[in-house]
């Protein structure tokens, strides 16, 4: 059986990023340039990839709530239309023929 690793971003990557952020300051106070490098590197990229997973979500959540209310307003519009077409018309005069007849014996 193959274990596949995946990416996710849970509370640890949270952590891991603030305590990363410390580090960052702490090390810039310091002077130590190596450091400082490698853990602003981590958070532009790991920071990056959480900031694109989230962007990506709300991106599709607005599409489509967009979408739903777009389809609602139309939705309200084809039954507005609807109704007036459904309205009861003038109803024309049926034209009789007044006929006679009579029975043979």
């Amino acid at each position: 059986m193959f274990l596949q690793k995946r990416w996710n971003f849970g509370l640890g990557t949270v952590f891991s990023l603030i305590v990363i952020y410390f580090i960052f300051l702490y090390s810039r106070s310091k002077g130590w340039a190596l450091l400082a490098f490698i853990s602003k590197w981590y958070l532009f990229i790991v920071g990056g990839l959480i900031a694109l997973s989230v962007g990506t979500v709300l991106i599709i959540i607005v599409f489509s709530l967009l979408l739903l209310l777009i389809a609602s307003l139309k939705m309200r519009s084809l039954g507005k239309t609807f109704k007036k077409s459904k309205k009861k018309k003038p109803e024309r005069q049926k034209e009789y023929i007044d006929a006679e007849y009579e029975l043979k014996e």
